[in-house]
């Protein structure tokens, strides 16, 4: 997302819609992918302490990203209903809250 931001900025538009295309359809194959631990991973003593909920991690973060590929393609009503639904979950998402307070936050 801020790539696609400073390509705009650049004025190089196709790029960044391209960007934001391409990570609306990462987003989207994340959400429809089930969920793995990933036993090499740094945080997993965190996660065996904390019981996290591998699934609901995966689709938060599939929102958020796909929040922020809606946003910059314009489609902002629509980026808006996900972080509200990632804030429902987790009201103390900050990068969600961030996006909501202020999507196109300038450089």
């Amino acid at each position: 997302y801020p790539a696609a931001l400073a390509l705009r900025h650049l004025g190089r538009l196709g790029a960044a819609d391209q960007l934001l295309r391409d990570l609306l359809a990462y987003a989207r194959a994340l959400a429809a992918t089930p969920a793995t631990l990933d036993f090499f991973a740094t945080s997993l003593p965190t996660l065996l302490l904390f019981n996290d909920d591998l699934t609901a991690r995966q689709h938060q973060r599939a929102r958020v990203l796909e929040a922020q590929a809606l946003l910059g393609l314009g489609r902002v009503s629509a980026a808006r209903a996900r972080l509200r639904a990632v804030l429902r979950r987790d009201p103390g998402h900050g990068l969600a809250a961030d996006l909501l307070a202020d999507p196109f936050p300038t450089p």
